[in-house]
């Protein structure tokens, strides 16, 4: 069996697994962030941690562009496009929107927290279906994974289960 096949059954594996718990505790209250530009949060964004779905399973990164009532998302790996979807964003409140992705279905998509400088997001689902550490950069500085990974943890998800992308 070659590499290559033995990584994707590996991931295939991973998100059947991930898919069967749930990747936060609905008994803690999450929140999106209060003050938020949808402007400065337009853009291009690389998928620096996630808690894998069908869709990133086998990427070897996954790189996110937003506008104001679109996502769009491309898995590579190898530099080589291996899928890719997108998706109306709905607003619903203040960093909040609806939409539908591959691999998660209808989802909720809240921002629960960017840098000051935008260069850093956390992003979460409230029932739990999706979390990300997006970034601007394809590599992350350790004091923003750090901080990322304590606004998960705040918001119900396990820190310790997210899987770090491009690094």
């Amino acid at each position: 069996m070659s590499a290559r096949l033995i990584t994707l059954f590996a991931a295939a594996l991973l998100v059947a697994c991930s898919a069967s718990v749930a990747l936060r505790d609905p008994s803690v209250p999450i929140s999106s962030k209060a003050v938020f530009d949808t402007g400065r949060f337009a853009g291009d964004w690389h998928l620096v941690g996630v808690y894998p779905t069908a869709f990133e399973a086998g990427c070897g990164e996954v790189r996110v562009s937003v506008s104001a009532d679109r996502l769009s998302r491309a898995c590579l790996t190898g530099g080589v496009v291996l899928r890719q979807d997108s998706a109306t964003l709905i607003p619903h409140g203040i960093a909040r929107y609806d939409t539908r992705l591959e691999g998660a279905g209808a989802v909720q998509l809240w921002v629960l927290w960017v840098d000051d400088g935008y260069r850093t997001a956390v992003i979460g689902d409230p029932e739990g279906r999706i979390g990300w550490v997006l970034n601007r950069d394809a590599t992350i500085p350790s004091d923003r994974w750090a901080a990322a990974k304590e606004l998960l943890d705040f918001n119900g998800y396990d820190p310790a289960r997210i899987t770090r992308l491009g690094q």
